[in-house]
C-alpha cells in the first residue's frame, strides 16, 4: 500500500519544484520628480510625485528633507512648509539608493488672513438716466474697509430691459425703473442697492440696443469668451434652453444663457485640439476665474447638493487628468441674484486623478454640474469670460 501512495506523490512533488518563482520588478535606474523647483508657504502643503526608468521599474520611496526647520516631507512626498528660506527635498529608491533626484523649495511667508468686505455704501439711493445714457456708479460707490483682500464687485440689474449693468457702468435701454445691486465678490454676503428710474421719451425701441461691447480684461487668458456656440458641448441633452444674448453681457460680445430644469450638467465645453495654455508658472497663485448668472440665489441654494462640481482638464473629457472644485460650496452657497463673478484658486482644487494630473498649458475641457434637488428644478443661468488669472 505504501508503494502507491509514493507513487502517487512523486508527480505532485515534482510539478512543485518545477513551478516557476515570480519574476521580480525590474532594477530602478533612476528617479525623477515632476517638479525641481517650487515654493510654498509656511502652513501649507505642497505634494511631490516621482516617477522612475526603465519603464517597468518600481521602488518604494525614501524621503527627505536638508532642513526640517525650514521645510518637512511626508512619507508620500508631500512639503510642508515651516519656516521661510531654502530647503532641497530629496527622494531616493529604496532599492537603489543611487537613484535618486531633488526639488528645490522655496519657503515663502505665511498668507494674510483674508480681510473680508464688511460695507458697501451708494452717495445716493437713486439715478435718473435718459435712455441711452450711461452711468458709471463705481465713482459713487464705496467698499470698506479700504485694505479689504478682495474689494471686487459684482453687478446685477433687477430688470434688464430697462438698465444693463457691467462692471459698474449702467446703460438706460428704455423707460422704467431697475434696481442695480453691487455685491461682494468675496464671500462675505455684504451688498448694497440703489435704483435706476429712465423716464419716458416716448419711441422706446421695443428691443433695447445692446450697446458697446465690455472692455476686455488685459490680464485674464481667455479659455471661452462665451460669445457663440463654437466649443460648447453639441450633446443635444446639454443644449436644451440654449441661447447667446447680448443685454447684459460682462464682457465680449454676449453671453451664454441656459433656461434648464432637467439636467445636473449646466454648462460643458470642449475644445478638443484647440487646447489653451493657461499660462500658470505658479500653481500656488494660479485661479480659474468667470461670470455667472443666476436667476433666483436663493432657490439654487437651497437645492443644491453636496458632490456637484466645476471641472476643468486636459483630457478633452471630465474625470479623467482633472481639476475640481465643489460647485455647492464655491458657487451655490455664496452667489446672489444676478451676475456674480466667481473665482476659484488652483490652490484649493482637488485632482480627480492624481497618478495622471492635470496639466494647465493644454487645457481643452470646462464643465459645471449640480447635485441635489436642483439638477430637476427650473432656474435660468448665464456664463461669460472663462478663463484664467495669475496673483501677483
Amino acid at each position: 500500500m505504501k508503494k502507491y501512495i509514493l507513487s502517487f506523490l512523486i508527480p505532485i512533488v515534482a510539478a512543485c519544484a518545477l513551478r516557476p518563482e515570480p519574476m521580480p520588478s525590474k532594477m530602478v535606474m533612476a528617479v525623477t520628480l515632476d517638479s525641481h523647483a517650487c515654493s510654498v508657504r509656511v502652513d501649507e502643503t505642497w505634494p511631490l510625485r516621482a516617477s522612475f526608468s526603465p519603464a517597468g521599474s518600481s521602488s518604494v520611496i525614501a524621503w527627505s528633507s536638508s532642513d526640517e526647520s525650514v521645510a518637512t516631507v511626508s512619507t508620500t512626498g508631500t512639503v510642508t512648509g515651516v519656516a521661510e528660506g531654502t530647503v532641497r527635498i530629496i527622494a531616493t529608491s529604496v532599492r537603489n539608493g543611487e537613484a535618486s533626484d531633488t526639488c528645490e523649495v522655496t519657503v515663502l511667508p505665511p498668507r494674510e488672513p483674508d480681510v473680508l468686505v464688511q460695507s458697501i455704501r451708494f452717495s445716493q439711493p437713486q439715478f435718473e438716466l435718459e435712455k441711452g445714457a450711461t452711468l458709471d456708479l463705481n465713482e459713487y460707490v464705496t467698499v470698506l474697509p479700504e485694505n479689504a483682500t478682495n474689494p471686487v464687485l459684482t453687478w446685477s440689474s433687477s430688470n434688464l430691459t430697462v438698465a444693463i449693468v457691467a462692471r459698474g457702468k449702467v446703460t438706460a435701454r428704455a423707460s422704467g425703473s431697475a434696481v442695480i445691486k453691487a455685491s461682494a465678490a468675496d464671500g462675505s454676503g455684504v451688498y448694497a442697492s440703489c435704483s435706476v428710474k429712465v423716464p419716458e421719451s416716448g419711441g422706446d425701441d421695443p428691443t433695447p440696443d445692446p450697446g458697446e461691447d465690455p472692455p476686455a480684461d488685459p490680464d485674464l487668458v481667455m479659455f471661452d469668451s462665451c460669445d457663440n456656440l463654437d466649443f460648447f458641448t453639441a450633446n443635444p441633452r446639454h443644449r436644451t434652453g440654449l441661447t447667446v444674448e447680448k443685454i447684459g453681457r460682462q464682457e465680449g460680445s454676449g453671453f451664454i444663457q441656459r433656461v434648464s430644469g432637467t439636467d445636473a450638467e449646466i454648462f460643458i465645453f470642449g475644445r478638443g485640439a484647440n487646447v489653451v495654455d493657461a499660462k500658470v508658472t505658479d500653481p500656488a497663485k494660479a485661479q480659474l476665474v468667470f461670470w455667472f448668472f443666476i436667476d433666483d440665489a436663493a432657490k439654487l441654494r437651497r437645492t443644491a447638493g453636496p458632490g456637484g462640481r466645476i471641472e476643468i482638464s486636459h483630457s478633452g473629457a471630465p474625470s479623467l487628468q482633472a481639476l475640481y472644485w465643489d460647485s455647492k460650496s464655491c458657487i451655490a452657497d455664496k452667489v446672489s441674484d444676478g451676475w456674480n463673478y466667481i473665482v476659484l484658486p488652483f490652490a484649493d482644487a482637488k485632482e480627480v486623478t492624481p497618478d495622471n494630473p492635470f496639466n494647465p498649458l493644454g487645457t481643452n475641457y470646462f464643465r459645471i454640474y449640480f447635485n441635489g434637488a436642483a439638477a430637476s428644478t427650473e432656474m435660468t443661468y448665464g456664463i461669460d469670460a472663462i478663463g484664467f488669472k495669475q496673483t501677483k
